[in-house]
């Protein structure tokens, strides 16, 4: 599959959709260390707002994880090819939703979302999947469905996880 970019009916660009997914891993690296360094840390706030005992230990390896998982997909995708393209484009989707988040968070708190910047990033990147890959035909509807489905189950459970574990550490807070 490929992204074709149009300025006119005689010329385009067709570029294989796997450097799109490349950028979203290379955007993720950034976001990684934009909450690393910028404004109120990442590990700061969770252990602040939901988790007390999150440490920087957590956030390596969470995020090496989720990491490794985009390149993989993307790496599955490119030698499988086909309906393969629901692993990386979930994952993309994910990192979309994310940065909802840090909009959502920025807005809320009236203060700026460590994430926020490399999530502006994220978004140009669906933009230019959705409009030049979703809508020119050369992801098909179904597979693009199932991947945001995908993606959005797994932002979810992500940011669920925060609010349960939360809860559970003040239900037992409240038992002593």
């Amino acid at each position: 599959m490929n992204i074709i970019f149009t300025t006119n009916p005689n010329t385009f660009l067709s570029i294989p959709i796997q450097f799109l997914f490349w950028g979203f891993v290379a955007v993720y690296v950034i976001h990684i260390l934009e909450e690393s360094v910028l404004g109120e840390n990442f590990v700061d706030k969770v252990r602040k707002n939901f988790i007390p005992f999150y440490d920087w230990t957590k956030f390596f390896w969470f995020n090496a994880f989720l990491l490794t998982l985009n390149i993989v997909a993307i790496i599955a995708y490119d030698i499988g090819g086909g309906r393969w393209i629901i692993f990386p484009l979930s994952l993309a989707i994910e990192r979309t939703l994310n940065g909802i988040w840090h909009l959502g968070e920025t807005v809320i708190t009236r203060k700026y979302s460590s994430g926020l910047l490399a999530s502006v990033l994220t978004w140009i990147l669906a933009y230019l999947l959705i409009r030049y890959s979703l809508l020119r035909g050369e992801i098909p509807p179904f597979d693009f469905f199932i991947g945001f489905l995908i993606g959005t189950l797994i932002t979810v459970l992500m940011f669920s996880a925060l609010f349960i574990t939360k809860a559970r550490i003040t239900k037992q807070s409240a038992e002593k």
